[in-house]
Formats: C-alpha cells, sequence, structure tokens
C-alpha cells in the first residue's frame, strides 16, 4: 500500500465528544485527529486551563481509499457520519491536516493559552454588593478570585472578587 492510496476525510461527531470518537478510531487501528488550544475557563468558580476543540465535532481521519471499512468508521461511538458533497465523502488536503498538526505541536510546545480575561480589560460585577458597577480586570488573585479596579471616588481601588461574579462586557 502505498502513500496514495489513503486519504484524509472529515467525520462529523456528537457534540464534545471528538475524543471518545478518536479512541474509539484508535482502538480500530485508524488515525485521527481534532485540533485544540489551552484555553480558561471558569469551572465550579475556579479558573481552569482546559483543552478546547478549535473546530467542535469535527475530526480529520486518515483512510485507505481502496481497503478502508468506511461502514465501521460510521457507527464508531461518538461519530455520526463522514461529511459529504451529496454522497461523495469530502477528501481534506493533505496539506491543510500536515500544516494543523504543524501549529498544534507549535502549540502544545509554547504551553500557550487563550486567556479568559487580559489585564485592562472592561468587566460588568454582575453579583454581590457591587453589582451593576463597571470595572477593570487587573489579576488572577488565586484560583477561584480575581483583582478588579472599581472607581470608586475618581480613583481606582483593587477589590479582590470571585470569578463567578462578572463578566466581560460586550
Amino acid at each position: 500500500m502505498t502513500k496514495d492510496d489513503k486519504s484524509w476525510y472529515l467525520l462529523y461527531c456528537k457534540s464534545k465528544e471528538e475524543h471518545r470518537a478518536l479512541l474509539n478510531l484508535n482502538n480500530q487501528s485508524i488515525k485521527g485527529f481534532y485540533p485544540t488550544m489551552k484555553m480558561e475557563k471558569v469551572v465550579r468558580k475556579k479558573l481552569s486551563c482546559i483543552d478546547v476543540a478549535i473546530f467542535p465535532n469535527y475530526l480529520f481521519v486518515e483512510m485507505d481509499n481502496l481497503h478502508g471499512n468506511f461502514n465501521s468508521v460510521r457507527s464508531t461511538r461518538g461519530v455520526i457520519d463522514f461529511v459529504k458533497n451529496g454522497r461523495q465523502y469530502i477528501k481534506v488536503p493533505l496539506q491543510l491536516v500536515t500544516e494543523l498538526q504543524r501549529k498544534q505541536l507549535l502549540r502544545d510546545n509554547e504551553l500557550g493559552t487563550v486567556r479568559l480575561y487580559n489585564s485592562g480589560d472592561k468587566v460588568l460585577i454582575e453579583q454581590g454588593s457591587f453589582a451593576g458597577i463597571e470595572a477593570i480586570y487587573n489579576c488572577q488573585d488565586g484560583l477561584e478570585r480575581s483583582v478588579l479596579l472599581i472607581n470608586l471616588l475618581n480613583k481606582p481601588t483593587p477589590m479582590s472578587i470571585g470569578n463567578d461574579e462578572f463578566k466581560a462586557q460586550a
């Protein structure tokens, strides 16, 4: 089997089950990939760094064009179906997949994260005694709280507020 006998295809997966589908495909010796990025999120009032799919619900798989068991892949747990144009499965260009894999490796080596809030971002306090007041995000204060600058008497005053008590202002 030559490299020309294989192509990359795009799968549509169930919501938030890309990883489950990838594990099940790997158990069938099928190579798969979905690009992720690290992102900060507030989970149970704590700021956590988690992996998030860049293309939610989509997964790239490399299949043998002649002898690949496409029906087995379609019935894999977590997979809905191949992305198609009419009855034809859409082939993904090899250059696109290799570039996404290369960028994924670079991101993983950098350990860079997409921050939920950056210093200087405007936020709106939703809960507590300062509800409805605009503030400026300053920095983290542990995992559960952040330091916000609130304008009191025309002077920015730092206050430590729970991460679940404010949100980014639109």
